[in-house]
Order: structure tokens, then C-alpha cells, then sequence
């Protein structure tokens, strides 16, 4: 008792002590609080940012899911299934993807834009991965058909697409050259043979290119005798 009477005389005795002891009973609360607002909008705007940064995380990994819709020759659908399963295409769906990687690779067409389109569709469908890569690079380089372009033109008739083994398949057609003029200069039978894979489509760019999700390997073609 005789300490607390101590100190309160001191503080009378001592005008800082004093004015010092009024300001933190008068304003000490309202700093205590104000300090607690900041923590409090701090967490909140840890919150938000973090809430903001999943949901562009998640909508960046948002894929396309692909569909195959089957259809009979009168262009009716009479299937639909779901693509981005690892599951193996029908054999017709195969066939129909081999002659078109086989045309978009092999024809020659005079129009500039079609024919880049050709050659992207081709490689949509090679096994970056594969010999089959350096094997297309190596047949555009000696075959540039851009250049082969301002002379003549080529076009491919499939004949016939077979499987051989497992995911192996033989192909064959024929490829008609004429120059420019009209004039045929060539009529050539060709084979190859063809190893394959399937890797589903997980985007909608490759899914316009390449929907079945079927890969070249390797391949090997050759005129027929």
C-alpha cells in the first residue's frame, strides 16, 4: 500500500510521468484496437489472394474433353464416346487416320495455304519421340513440297490400309504428278509400313488435329515393284 502511494506521488511529483500515464488510458485502447484491424485486413487479403490464386490455377488446367461420334455412310451418328480415355480406336477409325496422314504428307498442292496445312496436319500426328520425327524432317527437306510446288503437283489415292501385326500396318496408294499445266508426268504405286501408339488428345488444338489420338512411330515406304 505504502508502494502504490509511493509511485503515485512520484508520478504527481513528475509532469511526464504523469501526462504519459493519462495518454495511455485515453488513447491505448483505441491503438490496441486499430492494431487488430491491420492483423485482421492483413489475413483477409492473405486469404484472398490465395482463394484468387487456386481458382486461376484451376481454370488454367480446365481441359477440353473430346468426343468421337461415330457415324454410317449416310452421315447419321450412331455412337458417341468419349476420347480422352486410354482406350484403342476402332480399327476404322485407325484406317481413316493412316490414309489421311499418308495423303497429308505425300500430296503437293499449288495453293500456298492448303498446302501448310497439309504438313501440320502431318506432323500432328508423328511421335515427336519416335524415329519417325527425323525420318518426315529428313523426307520435307529432300521433298520440299513448297518448292516441288512451282513446277508440279501431286496427288494421292489410297488404296488400301491393312493391319499387319500388333500396331503394325501396311499401306499402299498412288501418286499422280502433273505439271502445271495439266500434263500428266507420272502415275507411281507406293507401300509402307507403318508402327503406331495412341495418347488421347488433351487439348483442343491437338484435338482438331489429330481427334483419335494415333501417333507414328516409325515408318518405312518405298515404291512397289
Amino acid at each position: 500500500m505504502k508502494h502504490l502511494e509511493h509511485d503515485r506521488t512520484k508520478q504527481a511529483l513528475n509532469p511526464y510521468l504523469a501526462a504519459r500515464q493519462e495518454w495511455n488510458e485515453r488513447y491505448g485502447s483505441y491503438i490496441a484496437q486499430a492494431r487488430a484491424w491491420r492483423v485482421a485486413a492483413l489475413i483477409a487479403m492473405t486469404i484472398a489472394a490465395v482463394s484468387t490464386s487456386g481458382v486461376v490455377l484451376i481454370a488454367s488446367q480446365s481441359q477440353v474433353v473430346p468426343y468421337v461420334v461415330k457415324v454410317d455412310k449416310l452421315g447419321s451418328a450412331i455412337a458417341v464416346d468419349r476420347a480422352d480415355r486410354a482406350e484403342r480406336p476402332d480399327e476404322a477409325v485407325i484406317v481413316a487416320q493412316l490414309a489421311r496422314w499418308v495423303n497429308s504428307v505425300r500430296s503437293v498442292y499449288v495453293d500456298a495455304g492448303a498446302q501448310r496445312a497439309l504438313v501440320k496436319e502431318g506432323y500432328a500426328m508423328i511421335n515427336r519421340r519416335g524415329d519417325s520425327f527425323g525420318a518426315l524432317n529428313d523426307y520435307m527437306r529432300a521433298n520440299d513440297p513448297f518448292e516441288r510446288a512451282k513446277t508440279e503437283t501431286v496427288a494421292v489415292e489410297v488404296q488400301s490400309v491393312l493391319p499387319i501385326s500388333g500396331d503394325s500396318w501396311r499401306l499402299e496408294w498412288r501418286e499422280d504428278v502433273r505439271a502445271r499445266d495439266g500434263a500428266r508426268v507420272s502415275s507411281t504405286q507406293y507401300q509402307a509400313t507403318v508402327n503406331i501408339s495412341f495418347n488421347p488428345p488433351r487439348d483442343e488444338a491437338t484435338l482438331r488435329l489429330n481427334p483419335s489420338g494415333t501417333y507414328i512411330n516409325a515408318f518405312h515406304w518405298a515404291r512397289r515393284l
